[in-house]
This record gives structure tokens, sequence and C-alpha cells, in this order.
């Protein structure tokens, strides 16, 4: 005798869309991780950009090297009008580009004296709104303007 078995086919239907809906929403997440992660590799990448920048403009005029410093409040008092507006237009184009930068804006650096003498630091710091960890970016190098 045969019996039949009504309504397992219906059954092996739901547990493949439910397995199939599961494996769409992974990917879902996936995906909005990747576009995360990319967004981060954009803003680190134009980080990296910026500090380049300004480490060629002071590289550029090591008789000014003093000029290129600032703290979160703005730049160093300059003589050189010049290298003054290069760096108010670099610091104005790093708090259009990195979100969050108007908080913790950048700072740079240049140690004349002392054992660090030459380093030039610019740090850049970013926060996206949805974020809660700060991220940065610091470059280092050495310049010695009395060579």
């Amino acid at each position: 005798m045969r019996r039949h078995r009504h309504g397992s086919t219906l059954i092996e239907a739901l547990a493949a869309l439910l397995v199939f809906s599961v494996g769409i929403l992974g990917l879902a997440a996936l995906n909005v991780s990747l576009v995360d992660q990319t967004t981060n590799a954009q803003l680190r990448a134009h980080a990296t950009y910026l500090a380049e920048e300004l480490l060629g403009l002071a590289t550029a005029d090591l008789a000014n090297i003093g000029c290129y410093t600032m703290t979160p409040t703005g730049p160093a008092a300059c003589a050189s009008p010049v290298a003054q507006t290069a760096v108010a237009n670099w610091r104005a184009r790093v708090l259009a580009a990195l979100p969050g930068a108007m908080e913790t804006p950048p700072t740079v650096t240049y140690a004349d004296s002392g054992i660090d003498k030459g380093n030039l630091t610019v740090t850049l710091l970013w926060k996206r709104p949805h974020e809660s960890t700060q991220h940065n970016y610091v470059l280092t190098t050495n310049l010695y303007p009395d060579f």
C-alpha cells in the first residue's frame, strides 16, 4: 500500500525559502559593511593626500617653515603672506573634506630644537557622524632648513 503524505512539499519549500532569505540578508549586511569600509578608505586616502600636500608646501618653502605650523585654533602668525595664504587655504580644504574636522581641526608642529629637531608632524582627525571611533592620520618627516 502506498501512503500519500500531503503538505511535505510545502514544508520543504518554506524551509528553502527561509535558508534563501537568511543568505540574502547576510549578503545585504556584507554589502553595507563593504560600502562603509570603502568610505573609510576614501577618507584615509584623502587625509593622506592632504597631509602630503602640506608637506610639499613646507618643503618648497623651508625659509618659512614656521609659517606651516598650526594649532587647533588656526595657523601660526607668519611674515610671509604667500605662506600664510597657502596654509589658510589648505586648512579650509581639510575642514571641508574630512567629516568632523571642525570639532578636531588639524594640527601641524615643527620642532626647531631638541632631540626631535627638524621633525614636522601633520595630524589630521575625522569622525563620521554615525561612528563612535575617531580616525586619525599622522605624518612625520624630517626637514632641516639649516642645511
